[in-house]
């Protein structure tokens, strides 16, 4: 049966009418935007796989898919890598189930489509599709329409405004920062972690390329930089994309200053949602955001072929954190480090 969707393929010359139906669609994330896929594919080139869907036929759009392909010893996976939202943006009363169908037609043998959603967005028709579904973990949102100090009393947890008070009380303060203030922070959090580093290319395409959309906070003690973190605002939703600290500062809590100045500027500006990023429900990660209040939303990756669901998975990157401290000076090489990214696209 043929399909009622063309996918078109989008090139450097489609960027005007990517830009024009994804910055108008209210579900559109950073990760949708041509700033985003643009710094992607400056800094690990993989090749582009996204399209601008139309009706058999017709000519005006009514779908927008990112997605890049990247090769695997099993074949080639097509997904929106280092980040937490891939999914399909769809127009109003347009079949989401014949567009995920069309996506599916087009992969090839050896593939499979990766397609990273999340509770909050509502998008359904991945079941009608075929697709099969992963579990990754959980975002936290938190609304920012009101004044901070209502956030702070109440939103935050009590230890989180206990934690808060002791970074003040510290001396810890926050400044507006840059990438190269930034990029040394999580280089040795990368280190401490024995986790494979982004190239400091592509903090610095984000910022060519978002301009004032990304946004770097440091945090300063006795003056010394001890902590940063990296913002990406879209749509009028902030999401805390990026967050690196010594650990010798931790005591102070530099983490919690951040996040709240992060949220206190959001308040003042025209920021709606402050978005803290993926985490699993039980880390210590994801008790560290839950101090700062917020609604969860799970978070899953639609697979097609089904069968093929496991190269979404990141169990395997949980179970490699217990042993990566071990290799830390081979994994975070400055030479190895990067490339070894360029295949870690969770």
């Amino acid at each position: 049966m043929p399909s009622e969707y063309e996918l078109r393929p989008v090139t450097r010359a489609d960027a005007d009418d990517w830009r024009g139906f994804v910055d108008d669609h209210p579900a559109a994330t950073v990760f949708h935007s041509w700033g985003w896929l643009t710094a992607v594919d400056s800094s690990f080139g993989y090749d582009s796989n996204h399209f601008l869907v139309t009706e058999t036929g017709g000519s005006e759009v009514v779908a927008a898919v990112p997605g890049f392909s990247i090769r695997g010893l099993g074949g080639a996976t097509i997904v929106n890598p280092f980040c937490e939202y891939g999914f399909p943006l769809v127009a109003e009363d347009v079949d989401t189930a014949g567009v995920l169908r069309a996506l599916a037609a087009d992969v090839s043998p050896l593939g499979a489509r990766v397609l990273k959603d999340a509770g909050w967005t509502g998008l359904s028709g991945y079941n009608a599709a075929g697709y099969g579904a992963v579990r990754t973990g959980e975002v936290i949102r938190l609304d920012t329409t009101r004044a901070f100090d209502e956030v702070r009393e109440r939103s935050f947890s009590a230890e989180g405004r206990r934690c808060l008070r002791t970074a003040s009380e510290a001396g810890v303060t926050v400044r507006p920062g840059t990438v190269d203030e930034y990029y040394p922070l999580y280089l040795e959090t990368m280190q401490r972690l024995g986790s494979p580093q982004f190239p400091e290319s592509f903090f610095l395409d984000l910022a060519a390329e978002l301009g004032d959309d990304c946004t770097v906070l440091c945090a300063e003690r006795a003056g010394e930089t001890v902590g940063g973190v990296l913002l990406l605002d879209f749509g009028g939703v902030r999401m805390v994309w990026s967050n690196a600290s010594l650990q010798s500062a931790w005591e102070h809590r530099p983490n919690h200053r951040l996040y709240a100045a992060a949220i206190e500027d959001a308040c003042l500006g025209d920021i709606d949602t402050v978005d803290f990023g993926r985490s699993r429900p039980g880390t210590g990660v994801h008790d560290f955001k839950r101090q700062f209040g917020g609604e969860a939303s799970p978070l899953a990756s639609f697979v097609t072929p089904p069968h093929r669901s496991g190269r979404a998975s990141l169990e395997g990157y949980g179970a490699a954190a217990s042993i990566a401290e071990r290799f830390s000076p081979v994994l975070t090489n400055p030479v190895v480090g990067p490339r070894l990214k360029r295949f870690i696209h969770e």
